[in-house]
């Protein structure tokens, strides 16, 4: 293998059933897919979440508290998965219709993952001015730290408008209109421990990309660890897929019926009860990536013109990289990264061939194309199990895919049908063919 390209880690690793993942670790690597949803808009949650801390700190929260604020600010905007709401919502205006959905969509899925459970409700309120009856739906403590979420959040849209200019010289007018807006928009509280943070020049020069990321960590290194298991990273697994998957109504429940194929190809193959479960992981995760894609693309009902494609290669590195920041999931990554390679080596994004695609990540492939073909496309409907299997074995001869997965697929095909569509959406006629 060539030392020059960087290479998916082939070898064995990653959460055992008694390993645990440091859940904070975990999330902000995972935040990085969330970054992605504006494309050329990056590290808002890890900003919002750096200012958030930062006040948590001038008011003197309890370590519980501070916890629960940084994961609450890292995730508050784990509702939006489309690209035109994320630019519209950083954009400042929050009047328009259903500006507050993604709250509530964010906490209606965070709520479902029991370590996060308490973030939920921060989330839930985030875009909640101070004097809205609705704040006091929750406890005091809970209220208040959604309502630091809410002004970071804001000033980092404040930011936004102003990009290409330095800070420094947006700082004045930013903290003038916090306080203007002590008392209505943000609380008493909230307010007095944003000015102080914010008085120092070093507040807004750490919110520079190169100073960020290193500043995030050294916060996150500072707090209580929260570990999880493989079970709850699983679980949490399924919180980021179904934020990918609500991209398009194409994508509906595509990563969770990947998950669920992928493990069913993996038991067929005999690999074990843990691999098997690092490979569900790996496919509720193999499409992150996709975030970073424009939603035009995505639900383009006619082929994909040569840039278009090349923003959708993108998607599989991206995945990649994000996941191997953690150290315990760097074999998971190898297997997401790898769900477009090909064994003649005319995949993307590493152009591996043969022997350098671990199995799981093969069956993952399988998974991956399967689905896809069973689940209705902006240039086509659902197709039925027999013609999926024909396409899976003209892949085979292409090079594209592996021969003994495909005759797993192949004798177990009905099972293999109701894996990838139990929950997919079924569409009774096909859609326009492509023109």
């Amino acid at each position: 293998m060539s030392t020059t390209r960087e290479t998916p880690p082939g070898a064995p690793g990653g959460p055992g059933s008694g390993e645990r993942v440091d859940l904070n670790e975990v999330v902000l690597a995972l935040s990085d897919a969330l970054d992605l949803v504006g494309t050329h808009v990056v590290q808002h949650g890890k900003r919002v979440a750096f200012m958030s801390l930062q006040c948590g700190r001038s008011l003197q929260l309890e370590e519980s508290d501070r916890g629960d604020l940084l994961l609450a600010a890292v995730l508050h905007d784990c509702g939006v998965s489309s690209t035109r709401l994320h630019l519209r919502l950083l954009e400042g205006d929050l009047s328009f219709e259903d500006a507050h959905e993604h709250a509530e969509d964010g906490a209606a899925l965070l709520a479902r993952f029991l370590p996060l459970s308490r973030v939920a409700e921060i989330v839930r309120l985030h875009h909640t001015p101070w004097d809205s009856p609705a704040r006091l739906d929750a406890s005091p403590a809970t209220a208040l730290l959604a309502n630091l979420v809410f002004l970071t959040d804001r000033v980092d849209a404040r930011l936004f408008a102003r990009r290409g200019h330095d800070p420094l010289l947006e700082t004045d007018e930013i903290r003038r209109w916090v306080f203007a807006s002590s008392g209505t928009s943000f609380s008493d509280a909230a307010v007095g421990a944003f000015l102080e943070a914010s008085a120092a020049e070093a507040f807004w020069l750490t919110l520079e990309p190169h100073h960020l990321e290193r500043a995030l960590r050294d916060e996150m290194r500072s707090e209580r660890r929260r570990e999880v298991s493989l079970a709850g990273l699983a679980d949490l697994a399924l919180v980021f897929a179904e934020i990918v998957d609500g991209k398009s109504a194409f994508t509906a429940s595509h990563s969770t019926a990947v998950a669920r194929l992928a493990a069913l190809l993996g038991e067929l193959a005999g690999l074990g009860e843990e691999t098997c479960g690092k490979l569900r992981i790996a496919g509720l995760l193999h499409d992150l990536g996709k975030l970073r894609v424009p939603d035009e693309v995505l639900e383009k009902p006619a082929p994909l013109d040569r840039g278009e494609f090349a923003t959708i290669e993108r998607h599989a590195f991206e995945t990649y990289q994000i996941l191997r920041r953690v150290e315990p999931l760097r074999e998971i990554a190898a297997w997401a990264g790898a769900h477009h390679e090909g064994l003649s080596g005319k995949g993307y994004p590493f152009h591996l061939r043969g022997d350098e695609i671990p199995l799981p990540a093969r069956l993952l492939a399988i998974a991956d194309v399967f689905q896809a073909f069973a689940q209705r496309r902006p240039y086509r409907g659902p197709l039925g199990a027999e013609e999926i299997l024909g396409h899976l074995w003209r892949f085979v001869e292409a090079g594209k895919l592996d021969a003994h997965g495909v005759g797993l697929v192949a004798a177990n095909l009905e099972a293999c049908y109701r894996a990838a569509t139990l929950d997919a959406e079924r569409v009774a006629a096909p859609g326009p063919a492509p023109g």
